[in-house]
């Protein structure tokens, strides 16, 4: 109201009061009535004899004026509102989608390196392996073929000592003999304690890696049972999910019967608006109209009325959910236009 006087104060000169008057004067003649502006421009030039028919039209241009602006000004602040509200929500998902998708690459990374790490452990194992292998394979040829000299040598010396009958002779055989006999048990017990070395440290390894294969196998299983048991259990979420909504969807089904004749045809006012079915002669202090409101089973029929009281039995109503579905709910039809309110809309 105070708006109201400023506008007309600066552009027609106005008092509060007569302002006041003027609007009360147009809020009695609705807006779908016939010859409406006629009507209460002849009825303000009544209450304002001192003022003429134009000056008055001037004032109902400059209050026009001003409700227009007003209008296009809190449909922009409510434009502008939901832009910013969309525009928050869209940022805030884009974030976490970006977030999820990191941690993803991370993790993914972490796996990929750690994997990277044991097949590099992995592989040095089984590069050492071979080496001992291989080692344990030099060691066999290298004692069986000096058995085999050592055999070569025996029957070339056995041959030399059938044909050397001379003392001296044989005495330099035995000396010979026994240095290379000497010679022979040191490299071939060196050896064996070599090879014995390598079979028990080949052992303990193979023991080692079997415990290893053993734990990761079992490490891997407890994964795979760890995952099973969480998708169970996100499946069983998801049944009772779909099982409660669907007990508070069967709540909040419609019952009333659709009835497009009743809903399309005109209403008692609006045929006692155009003079159809009223009474020729008027009755002193007869209703001008029956007084029809709804009973029970009209007011429990409303799906919205249903919807929250299913929400508050099931504990549900003060919820984001509950805030964020009522107001989506629509009536069973949609509201008359001449009984829409227009107290908020000014």
């Amino acid at each position: 109201m105070c708006c109201d006087t400023f506008v007309a104060s600066r552009n027609f000169r106005l008092s509060e009061e007569d302002h006041w008057i003027y609007q009360a004067v147009l809020d009695q003649y609705p807006g779908d009535l016939c010859n409406r502006r006629t009507l209460y421009l002849n009825m303000l030039q009544r209450y304002f004899p001192h003022r003429s028919r134009h000056d008055l039209v001037e004032h109902e241009k400059y209050c026009d004026q001003y409700h227009f602006a007003r209008e296009q000004r809190r449909i922009l602040i409510s434009n502008w509102n939901k832009n910013r509200r969309d525009f928050i929500q869209k940022a805030a998902l884009t974030l976490t989608e970006a977030y999820a998708a990191h941690a993803m690459e991370d993790m993914l990374a972490k796996d990929r390196r750690k994997q990277q790490e044991l097949c590099a452990h992995l592989k040095a194992k089984v590069l050492q392996w071979r080496a001992h292998q291989e080692e344990v394979a030099r060691l066999e040829m290298e004692i069986s073929a000096r058995r085999r000299e050592k055999e070569k040598e025996k029957e070339k010396l056995w041959k030399e000592k059938e044909l050397l009958q001379r003392a001296e002779k044989k005495k330099k055989i035995r000396k010979y003999w026994a240095k290379k006999e000497q010679k022979w048990q040191e490299m071939e017990i060196r050896d064996l304690q070599r090879l014995e070395e390598l079979k028990k440290l080949m052992a303990e390894q193979s023991v080692k890696d079997r415990e290893r294969v053993k734990y990761r196998q079992e490490l891997l299983e407890k994964r795979l049972m760890e995952k099973k048991e969480v998708a169970l259990r996100d499946a069983h979420e998801e049944e009772e999910r779909e099982r409660r909504l669907e007990a508070l969807r069967k709540q909040v089904a419609i019952v009333a019967q659709f009835d497009p004749v009743r809903m399309m045809s005109d209403t008692t006012a609006s045929k006692a608006r155009m003079g159809i079915g009223i009474e020729e002669e008027f009755i002193l202090q007869k209703p001008l109209f029956t007084l029809n409101t709804y009973n029970e089973y009209q007011i429990i029929s409303d799906p919205r009325l249903r919807f929250e009281l299913a929400l508050r039995e099931a504990g549900l109503h003060k919820t984001f959910y509950a805030k964020e579905i009522l107001p989506k709910i629509s009536p069973q039809k949609p509201p008359r236009k001449d009984m829409e309110s227009t107290v908020f809309k000014i």
